[in-house]
């Protein structure tokens, strides 16, 4: 017996020779040794409900008696659980295989007296890390056995008597990030199945570097040279091998690397098999595919720093090139991709440039990840399921899989996800949204912007709103402010206040624990990149829960809860704005959380003491705080009406950073030139306080456009398809290019950006759209970008002003600017 600590970092099961499933645990020791730790004792299972009249001790004997082909019930145990907060008993069915679940859960459905089969989705692994409380990335203590096993590429392999939790956390792995470059010839891209691999490059810990090819070459470059595209695969493998990465990383390596190397692969019959038990590398085409690996984590970093880190990077695009900018200020190489092909079958030392680029792209990826590696531990260790998953999920599954893993702290029994008419049925009902208070349109000077800090959490917690707290009675319960159900009807809801639910207590004790790490923060007065992370990551789940209750597809799913989030949030900013009014408060605009007021003749001091006065009234959990003073603030007109725009404004701060919201400048669907006009427009109205010198810097741009004289590259439009290419109905420009791409070879679906130009011709607009790359410099139609990209992007900013609505196009007399200016 020997008693080991290490870090759990991948979990998967094996089934032996007698159909037993075994979980492994992948992960390293204290000393970076690799262990693997097989626990043969789990077993699978799921719960039963009963109905109130059925008799338990009966239909125990009855599900011990399923079985179908080898699948059989070895247990049936009762339990008491929680099922929404209310206390009842449950079967706990054992099973002697995880594919038994589905199986027998199925059949138990069909038995008369069932009321409801629960918690027959959760996978085997994830079951393992719930019910021992392990938690990737933090320490555990196993007691076992050491056995010997020489299918895995390990240190020492350890059979688990025991194994326990710490709170030791793991901040660095060995991490290897890679990068393929395949031959492509003029504006074809390249095709898996005919175009060959023509260089492969690393980058890993300690500066670590290599180039492999096909191709011998004179360079200075450390190049590992393969005979042929065949061998430069073995060499793959064997690198990876040799490395012992506990993390391998790359950049669209689930869509593009790893497939391609898979297919290529396949052509030669080599077996991708890096995996630590030997195994290939598994691709799952299901959604937008992903790549596993026994025993070493597969993280496509590009997945997660477009679905988490996208809102806050808001960047035009989520290429490799640009995300590096963004987070470390760097470039890819340039390479002129239509020339791979030729440079590379002319043999010329040209063929150098490719291998930098290659080399250039792992290294970048490799510290992109380095960046962004804080918050994915983070959510590893928060959520507690395995790294590669967290970083391949969405903000609402993210939310599901932690209130899953703390549901087993209140004995609560999981809820099931919807079928498919149940989710449809709740697509069909409706309820309030947040309240929003239309700006008055123009140009104000010295504005406060409050706003309540997590609004919805707090509204959570401060009210106990939780499916289970549900109640018909008003006795001993929070009562939500009026609301307007879809059948125009008013009604309350009420909300238990004598215990506390399951979800509340879940976001309070996020709401506390980030409150704690601020303060330690705040008194560091320094950066901590793991604080800093994890409570980034402890607010972006706790306001994500609000989203739950109003998906349809959410296990947590309640209408009734999120109709009273909204309406206490209306209730709170209503408030807020009424009190405002009162104090002689100009106010400008308030929407969801937020409220802006012109302070005119008071001072910020007396903003302060604004906010003091509301918080004095807000119950526990809740709070009113600055968000920031601006120099000066825009709020555009909607079109065709005096009224505002709903989230269409741009602010300048005291320090000159601008705050955006709304405008095309920060949408991907309008194309560059629209974009920088309008931004560089806002800026010198705000920065420059000259109205005058905006519109004459718009006026020229107008005339550049006209003459022709701007770069076709800052004609592109970018939409992203919604769905996959076949779906439309309504083929719009976006779409058929796409269609052109995918016979080009360039695949290309749901979620795939697509880059246009409307060029010159006959025709409607689609017909009229190509790819940049295929346009002449003077060839975009000028008046098209005029009448619907340039002119609707300024027009509405000088309309606010005080500007008619043709002054860009002709040279008329302005309205009065007095009007349209505060302070």
């Amino acid at each position: 017996m020997v008693d080991v600590q290490f870090y759990p970092i991948e979990v998967d099961y094996i089934t032996n020779a007698f159909g037993k499933a075994a979980i492994r645990i992948f992960g390293v020791a204290k000393d970076r040794k690799r262990i693997c730790c097989i626990d043969r004792n789990f077993e699978p299972y799921f719960y039963i409900i009963l109905k109130k009249e059925a008799d338990t001790e009966g239909f125990i004997e009855d599900i011990k008696a399923l079985r179908e082909n080898d699948s059989f019930v070895k247990e049936v145990l009762i339990e008491d659980k929680k099922n929404f907060n209310r206390q009842i008993e449950a079967l706990k069915v054992v099973v002697n295989h995880p594919a038994d679940v589905p199986v027998i859960s199925k059949l138990a459905k069909e038995i008369d007296g069932v009321e409801e089969v629960r918690e027959n989705d959760i996978l085997f692994a994830r079951r393992y890390l719930i019910d021992k409380d392990i938690i990737p990335l933090i320490l555990c203590n196993v007691s076992g056995h050491v056995i010997k096993d020489e299918s895995l590429d390990v240190d020492f392999a350890i059979e688990i008597e025991s194994i326990k939790g710490e709170l030791e956390d793991l901040n660095e792995l060995s991490v290897l990030s890679f990068d393929i470059e395949t031959y492509t010839t003029g504006k074809t891209y390249s095709n898996s199945k005919k175009d060959p691999i023509i260089s492969v490059a690393f980058y890993g810990d300690d500066g670590f570097k290599k180039i492999i090819t096909w191709k011998k070459i004179d360079t200075e470059l450390d190049v590992t040279f393969a005979k042929n595209e065949s061998e430069l695969i073995n060499e793959f493998i064997k690198t990876i091998k040799e490395y012992k990465p506990s993390c391998l990383i790359g950049y669209f390596t689930d869509g593009f690397d790893f497939p391609y190397l898979i297919d290529r692969a396949n052509l030669y019959g080599i077996k991708l098999n890096i995996g630590i038990d030997n195994s290939n590398v598994k691709f799952n085409k299901r959604g937008m595919g992903n790549i596993k690996i026994n025993g070493i984590a597969h993280i496509d970093i590009l997945r997660f720093v477009k679905v988490i880190m996208g809102g806050s990077l808001q960047l035009e695009n989520y290429s490799l090139d640009e995300v590096a900018n963004a987070l470390l200020g760097k470039r890819k190489n340039e390479l002129d991709f239509e020339k791979i092909g030729l440079v590379w079958d002319s043999n010329s030392k040209e063929i150098e440039d490719i291998l930098e680029y290659n080399l250039k792209d792992a290294e970048l990826t490799y510290e992109i990840f380095k960046v962004i590696s804080f918050d994915i531990y983070e959510i590893t260790r928060l959520i507690g399921i395995l790294m590669d998953e967290v970083a391949r999920m969405s903000f609402g599954q993210l939310v599901e899989w932690y209130l899953i893993r703390r549901a087993k702290d209140f004995n609560e029994l999981i809820p099931n996800k919807p079928r498919f008419n149940e989710k449809s049925d709740r697509l069909m009902h409706t309820y309030q949204g947040a309240f929003v208070y239309q700006p008055e349109p123009g140009l104000y000077g010295e504005i406060a912007v409050f706003d309540f800090k997590s609004l919805y959490p707090s509204i959570i917690v401060a009210h106990n709103i939780d499916p289970g707290m549900i109640s018909d009675e008003d006795k001993n319960a929070y009562e939500s402010p009026v609301i307007i159900n879809e059948n125009g009807k008013e009604e309350k809801y009420y909300f238990k206040h004598d215990e506390y639910g399951f979800i509340p207590s879940i976001i309070k004790d996020l709401i506390l624990r980030r409150n704690r790490i601020k303060d330690i923060i705040k008194k560091e007065k320094k950066e901590d990149k793991i604080l800093e992370a994890r409570s980034y990551i402890l607010k972006i789940v706790a306001n994500a829960t609000y989203g739950m209750f109003g998906y349809s597809g959410a296990r947590w799913y309640s209408r009734e809860c999120a109709a009273a989030i909204t309406a206490f949030g209306r209730d709170y900013i209503l408030k807020t704005i009424d009190s405002a009014k009162k104090e002689g408060y100009h106010v400008i605009f308030s929407d969801t959380d937020s409220i802006a007021i012109a302070l005119e003749n008071k001072t910020k001091q007396e903003a302060l003491g604004f906010i003091k006065r509301i918080n004095s009234s807000l119950p526990d959990f809740m709070e009113l705080e600055l968000e920031n003073f601006y120099s000066r603030g825009l709020f555009v007109m909607k079109k065709n009406e005096l009224e505002g725009a709903k989230k269409k404004y741009a602010l300048v701060d005291e320090k000159g950073k601008l705050k955006i919201r709304g405008f095309e400048t920060i949408r991907r669907d309008w194309s560059y030139v629209a974009k920088e006009t309008q931004l560089k427009v806002l800026e010198i109205i705000l920065k420059d306080n000259s109205v005058e010198k905006a519109l004459e810097y718009a006026k020229k741009v107008i005339e550049d456009v006209r003459k022709k004289k701007i770069d076709i590259k800052k004609m592109t439009i970018r939409t992203q398809l919604r769905k996959n290419i076949g779906s439309y109905d309504s083929i719009g420009p976006h779409v058929r290019v796409a269609e052109d791409m995918k016979k080009k070879g360039v695949p290309v679906g749901s979620g795939s950006i697509i880059s246009y130009v409307i060029v010159e011709g006959k025709g409607i607009i689609r017909d009229k759209a190509k790819l940049p790359e295929d346009c002449k410099p003077d060839e975009y139609d000028a008046d098209y970008y005029l009448n619907n990209q340039i002119i609707p992007a300024l027009k509405m900013i000088f309309e606010a002003v005080g500007y008619g609505k043709d002054i860009l196009m002709e040279n008329k007399e302005q309205s009065k600017l007095d009007k349209f200016f505060w302070g």
